[in-house]
């Protein structure tokens, strides 16, 4: 950043209007600048507004869909205790958003697939569809910390008895949802998961978080105003399941 506002200020010493002009130059660059790396997080405290991107990491894949259609980021906005997770395909409007709001209970699971639209209502306390509950999951705190996208994350080790592999998950305690693992297989974890992973059908898939921002959600990103046809539990398993293995 040191380097540059020195740009700026070089910028505005060649610029030929008067002193008052480069100084107000200067000084409008700067806001500006403060203003875009002012919205990332440094651990300052905690917050219960705001967005976390991730990145998507596929292993296993056994679809034919090219990589590079696939989604390879998600968002999860939060806002009194209510979370949006996002997953959005890099062409077209396909994804699937997950909405969760323990105040009432309400977990809806969307799914846009072309002309498809689909939705599943259920309650808080199960993983959502398409993703596997992970009942054998085993969680070990290992007590190291470590400071991701900004926010203090302690680290758990995670293994599945079918998997022969360790996965690293961290997670915070300065981002404030109360009982935010309530509906996913990590319920046993006391904060954000900033980074994790869901077995989805015979896909492991992992999620990193890449930044992290305390900002104001509107209400609206947490609603869907298009018309989606509601299925059964069971129906949106077996949708998810394809639209993974295609």
């Amino acid at each position: 950043m040191l380097k540059y506002l020195l740009h700026l200020q070089t910028i505005g010493e060649q610029y030929s209007g008067t002193r008052v002009e480069r100084n107000i130059i200067v000084f409008i660059s700067f806001l500006i600048l403060s203003g875009l790396v002012g919205c990332k997080r440094s651990s300052l405290g905690k917050f219960d507004e705001g967005e976390i991107h991730y990145r998507i990491i596929y292993n296993n894949p056994g679809g034919t869909i090219p990589m590079d259609l696939m989604p390879n980021s998600m968002v999860v906005k939060f806002k009194d205790d209510k979370t949006m997770m996002e997953i959005t395909a890099p062409i077209g409007n396909n994804g699937i958003y997950n909405f969760i709001d323990p105040k009432e209970e309400i977990m809806s699971t969307y799914v846009r697939f072309l002309n498809i639209k689909y939705y599943y209502q259920g309650e808080t306390g199960t993983s959502p569809p398409g993703i596997d509950p992970m009942e054998d999951l085993r969680l070990e705190k290992t007590g190291d910390i470590e400071i991701i996208s900004g926010l203090n994350c302690k680290h758990v080790q995670a293994r599945l008895p079918d998997i022969d592999r360790i996965f690293d998950v961290w997670y915070t305690n300065e981002i404030d949802i109360d009982d935010p693992n309530n509906s996913t297989p990590f319920k046993d974890i006391d904060g954000v998961l900033l980074n994790f992973f869901y077995k989805m059908g015979d896909m492991i898939v992992e999620f990193e978080a890449t930044n992290v921002y305390e900002r104001s959600v509107p209400d609206k990103d947490f609603q869907q105003t298009d018309k989606f046809l509601r299925i059964s539990r069971e129906d949106m398993d077996r949708f998810i399941s394809k639209m993974m293995a295609l």
